[in-house]
């Protein structure tokens, strides 16, 4: 019998993790005597709120589409817009089934190549894309949070350090791009202390290695930065569409609570926690977040959820914001790209020509790409 690939090893482990947490919460709904309630809670479910909720992820798709398919826009590259919704629902499957989310936009970027886009190019798009999703998320995060402070302050006494945790760790890539566009040379020092430091406790095996591809992904960066600083506006049109794309992910939580009869507490109120639930499990190195989004759900709504529901909104809850999104995404993006890959039906753009970079600065090179598509 052949022996597993280490990437066959990780697939399995990180399906057991899924499958793990269903089983726990499971066990847990058992042992408290909640399994019955939760089955009755969602076969008692109003269809309409449901499909409100589904229509939500909907729409949270629809929001990440655009931020994909505007940035190539703004960098005149002719992507049909199914094109870049293949590759959302691509990196929305390997972000749930990937540690840390860690196999979407590699994944993404991959997708793109295949379709003659230079990775130079897309790279730099998810690192645009990467800070506009913390600006997205963090800004209407912590402005609901101040707007609902009392009744956060209420049904939060003993998990704020939770929240906190998540601000600090989404903050710090908002951080990392405000130290790269002040010196590309501070950031590169840093991260070659982190590197050497990771080395010396034996969490990083190859040195050398995780340097080069720390640079390379660096000066990805610095291209996508040098597009922020000199195109201010067109930086918040995509923040606007990632705030889009986060506020229809976490009230899909709203439409959960109102299709199992929780009708005492505002929109406000519910999104509120669904944004502080999402940052604090946000940063658990697990796929999708398992294990840290259901123990969240249970400290967050503990107090709004009564106890014959609790259960069966967190079941209701996750199937419809991971559970579904992992089977459509897998049918509709993974399956659908790879039939098309096996019957040669993907076709680079441009007839067949890559977009060609030119020989100014990477600076030059992507502000001119930005203005010309504003002609």
């Amino acid at each position: 019998m052949s022996k597993l690939t280490k990437q066959k090893r990780g697939q399995i482990f990180n399906a057991l993790l899924i499958v793990g947490t269903i089983v726990a919460v499971l066990y847990i709904g058992a042992a408290n005597g909640n399994i019955s309630d939760a089955w009755n809670a969602m076969l008692t479910a109003k269809p309409v709120w449901v499909a409100g909720a589904f229509l939500s992820w909907c729409a949270c798709v629809l929001f990440e589409t655009l931020v994909l398919h505007s940035f190539l826009a703004m960098q005149k590259v002719p992507v049909r817009f199914g094109t870049s919704l293949l590759v959302t629902l691509l990196g929305i499957f390997y972000c749930n089934v990937t540690p840390g989310a860690s196999g979407g936009q590699p994944m993404q970027v991959y997708a793109y190549k295949k379709r003659g886009i230079s990775p130079g190019l897309t790279s730099s798009g998810m690192a645009v894309k990467f800070f506009c999703y913390q600006l997205g998320l963090l800004i209407p995060a912590a402005v609901m949070w101040f707007c609902n402070r009392s009744f956060v302050a209420e049904h939060m006494t003993d998990s704020r350090w939770f929240v906190y945790l998540g601000f600090i760790v989404n903050g710090l890539g908002v951080v990392a791009v405000v130290l790269l566009s002040i010196s590309k040379n501070l950031v590169r020092g840093i991260l070659t202390l982190t590197v050497k430091l990771l080395a010396r406790l034996h969490i990083v095996k190859d040195e050398a290695r995780t340097v080069s591809h720390l640079d390379a992904a660096l000066n990805d960066f610095n291209a996508s930065v040098d597009m922020m600083v000199h195109h201010p506006f067109k930086l918040l049109f995509l923040v606007i569409l990632s705030a889009g794309q986060m506020h229809a992910l976490v009230a899909i939580l709203y439409f959960v609570a109102r299709a199992i009869g929780i009708d005492g507490f505002s929109y406000g109120q519910l999104v509120t926690l669904a944004y502080l639930l999402f940052i604090g499990a946000s940063f658990a190195p697990l796929p999708g977040g398992s294990g840290a989004q259901e123990g969240g759900f249970y400290l967050f709504y503990q107090n709004i959820f009564p106890a014959d529901k609790l259960l069966g909104g967190l079941l209701l809850w996750r199937f419809l914001n991971y559970y579904l999104p992992i089977i459509l995404t897998l049918v509709f993006g993974v399956i659908l790209d790879s039939t098309r890959t096996m019957r040669g039906k993907i076709r680079p753009i441009a007839s067949g020509k890559a977009p060609q970079p030119d020989v100014r600065s990477p600076g030059e090179e992507t502000e001119a790409a930005v203005d010309a598509s504003s002609d």
